[in-house]
């Protein structure tokens, strides 16, 4: 969930504009969309006070996301979809009962109890979204966390900087990591880098930053393109509803989503937008996925 400060908005009007009047962009949608796995939701109190839960389902359906991470702030708010379909939304455990908790939940010393309570209670795949900067790296709490993670095999999602990627990993290097973002200032360098320095943990969600990857023209910049062509088994795709105009806006995104996989080669596409986050948190491919 990014803050106030960095998310892009479309920022790039430039792009925006060339994606709406791009005329492969909205063309009439083949019957059978390639499937997405959006690693990065959010449906927290306020948005299912709009927007039910069986809406939300409609939306992920209409728009083929086959499986979807969720996470809640409370917690409690994604219980509901997980019941409704258990087969299609892959929960993630929150740390924050409130929004307040989203710049000290790394105060609480009673937090890791309390997630560890939880987890024994649902059928989680992973914890967070966690926002930590870097005067945060040294929290007791943030430690205790790495450590639940590891111990029970689950993911992090994990809003900060390399230097938090990495006291992660230094932590516990069983630690396995879906870093939102592109990071919180991409570089295509950096990025490389960091996969480099964690080869088998690391992997990044590219969420809110889908204006970032192209051009005036909306043509997938080169530095990006050959960044998931080298490493096509480390990315992966979302949406991120940190609002409720980000679910009502939902279709759009998925669809500029869309526009740039289709400019990778199939099979490198075909990992980012689903397969990756599948076999990161629902286990091997069956030999005959398509």
């Amino acid at each position: 969930m990014p803050t106030r400060t960095t998310p892009d908005r479309w920022a790039a009007a430039g792009i925006w504009v060339a994606l709406l009047l791009s005329p492969s962009l909205f063309a009439q949608p083949s019957p059978e969309p390639a499937p997405l796995f959006d690693t990065h939701l959010h449906y927290n109190a306020d948005q299912s006070e709009a927007m039910p839960p069986e809406a939300i389902l409609e939306m992920l359906e209409r728009h083929g996301v086959e499986h979807a991470v969720v996470t809640g702030t409370p917690p409690e708010t994604v219980d509901g979809l997980a019941r409704l379909a258990p087969d299609r939304i892959v929960p993630f455990l929150g740390a924050y009962q409130s929004r307040a908790d989203k710049t000290n939940w790394m105060d609480q010393p009673g937090l890791p109890d309390r997630m560890e309570r939880q987890l024994d209670t649902g059928n989680y795949r992973g914890i967070g979204e966690l926002h930590v900067v870097g005067r945060d790296n040294d929290s007791p709490v943030l430690e205790r966390v790495v450590e639940i993670a590891a111990e029970r095999d689950l993911v992090l999602s994990i809003h900060g900087d390399l230097a938090v990627i990495d006291r992660i990993f230094a932590i516990d290097p069983r630690a396995r990591v879906l870093w939102a973002h592109l990071g919180t200032d991409p570089d295509p360098t950096v990025l490389r880098a960091a996969l480099a320095r964690h080869p088998h943990g690391l992997f990044i969600d590219t969420s809110v930053r889908d204006a970032r990857l192209l051009d005036d023209a909306g043509k997938l910049l080169p530095s990006w393109r050959a960044l998931f062509v080298d490493h096509p088994n480390r990315f992966v795709i979302g949406v991120d509803t940190f609002s409720l105009s980000r679910w009502q806006r939902f279709g759009e995104v998925t669809a500029v989503i869309r526009h740039w996989l289709d400019q990778l080669p199939p099979s490198v596409a075909r990992r980012i937008g689903r397969d990756n986050a599948r076999e990161l948190l629902l286990g091997p491919l069956q030999q005959d996925t398509p």
